[in-house]
């Protein structure tokens, strides 16, 4: 009998830690974006839109889905809950006011580093950039390769030094 309690015992432990577990994998997999699910929206985002509206649009999706949970739990509100709600809308608005020096970021890294993407579009303006393509920007009826607006731009920051 006490051999048959702990057996039962040790299937529900079982249940409940894989209740735990998968849990855990669908909070994650939400798109928002300090969570797997929001950098996985990202990096599918970022091939087909350029770096700055991809990263306003991730973080607007990640506010409805946080808005969607908090509806969704509404009747049963915990303090987990709202803890949890709280650190997700500080990370998006923390994130959301860096998305400048992320993209300066992002240029000056390929300033650096000299990749060598398959990839190439036009673009009309130095502030629609992709995250992984060659650009070349059109104004005014001139064309600059992304490397010559690279140079023209920290070259002037060099010189301020």
């Amino acid at each position: 009998m006490a051999y048959y309690l702990l057996l039962q015992c040790m299937v529900n432990y079982k249940e409940i830690i894989k209740t735990c577990h998968y849990s855990i994998l669908i909070f994650n997999m939400l798109p928002i974006y300090p969570l797997d699910g929001g950098k996985i929206l990202y990096l599918l985002l970022s091939t087909i839109i350029p770096f700055k509206k991809c990263l306003k649009m991730t973080f607007v999706i990640g506010v409805i889905s946080i808005i969607f949970l908090l509806i969704l739990n509404y009747p049963n509100i915990h303090l987990n809950l709202i803890i949890t709600i709280s650190y997700l809308m500080y990370k998006i608005t923390k994130e959301y006011k860096e998305i400048e020096y992320l993209y300066n970021k992002l240029l000056l890294e390929r300033y650096i580093n000299n990749y060598n993407f398959k990839n190439k579009i036009i673009i009309k303006s130095p502030h629609n950039f992709y995250k992984n393509k060659a650009h070349v920007i059109r104004e005014n009826d001139k064309y600059y390769l992304e490397k010559e607006y690279l140079e023209k731009k920290y070259k002037k920051i060099q010189k301020n030094c």
